[in-house]
């Protein structure tokens, strides 16, 4: 399959009108080059807020807004999922549920079905500047191509949730991130490589770019989009499949066969997905040796 990974940057916009077009164009050129799941990053959906005329508020507050364009945002990728017969990872965004406010990453199928993941565990900034709440379930989206999980960025460090995803059966997992500095950006990227041997299977990472002005969640930003496998037989032997680069806002495709790329677990060089087990009968047996 063929799949396109986007280093997005969202900017105001006068009216939606404008919005609405600015993904248009983009989901066409992924479409148009045969791109069947195209992927955007974490917050990049804090565009459906920067509509009208540009001016900052607190984090919380930008947490709100995203909430109020919440629907139109799912919506608009809907109807472009459907206009051009595709997957879309739309770019995170706040979202209210109940009384609590998540991180949510919306799939959309190209019938105009959803599902969705919600952040698992928030950075300090959406903890206590943002005030956002982390999700509740671990899941996997059962599509047409296959069975994909997402880690959305900080996720991406934590590695049980990514094993828990792939024995699953998760054929791939999507990281959509947002990272300020090149510290951040080298945490996440380096996690996404580490899940990639650890559970030899793709992970793509797609980042957000900033900064945008007037916007205190998006107010820097870097990164670059990576295509990850485990390098091992018959696959590249940096374990980097595809990449764009760093802070260019664009597509980056890959042709990709998740099964050839899991197929190491069976064939190759080292067995980390089926030796995982291995650890546990020592983990809760650490002792502490004095030397004199």
């Amino acid at each position: 399959m063929k799949i396109a990974a986007a280093a997005y940057r969202p900017e105001w916009h006068p009216t939606k009108r404008e919005l609405n077009d600015k993904l248009d164009k983009w989901v066409s050129e992924a479409a148009g080059n045969g791109a069947q799941l195209l992927i955007f990053p974490e917050y990049g959906g804090c565009e459906a807020a920067l509509v009208g005329t540009p001016s900052d508020v607190s984090p919380a507050e930008w947490a709100k807004k995203m909430c109020d364009a919440a629907q139109n945002w799912l919506d608009l990728h809907i109807a472009l999922a459907k206009k051009y017969s595709v997957h879309i990872l739309a770019g995170s965004l706040c979202v209210k549920v109940g009384t609590r406010i998540v991180n949510r990453a919306y799939m959309v199928s190209p019938t105009g079905h959803v599902a969705w993941q919600d952040k698992l565990i928030l950075t300090p900034y959406e903890r206590n500047e943002m005030g956002i709440n982390p999700g509740a379930e671990v899941k996997l989206l059962d599509t047409a191509l296959g069975r994909i999980g997402v880690l959305i960025c900080y996720d991406s460090e934590f590695p049980l949730q990514a094993r828990a995803m792939c024995e699953g059966g998760a054929d791939m997992i999507l990281v959509p991130s947002a990272t300020d500095l090149a510290a951040g950006q080298t945490r996440v990227r380096q996690s996404c490589r580490a899940r990639a041997i650890e559970n030899q299977c793709l992970i793509v990472q797609a980042p957000v770019l900033g900064p945008v002005h007037d916007c205190d969640v998006l107010d820097t930003g870097t990164g670059r989009v990576g295509f990850f496998c485990p390098p091992d037989h018959g696959l590249p032997e940096d374990g980097i499949v595809a990449q764009g680069k760093t802070d260019s806002a664009a597509w980056v495709y890959a042709e990709v066969d998740p099964r050839a790329i899991a197929a190491p677990r069976e064939t190759g060089q080292v067995g980390n997905f089926s030796h995982w087990k291995e650890q546990d009968s020592r983990l809760h047996k650490v002792q502490t040796h004095q030397l004199a």
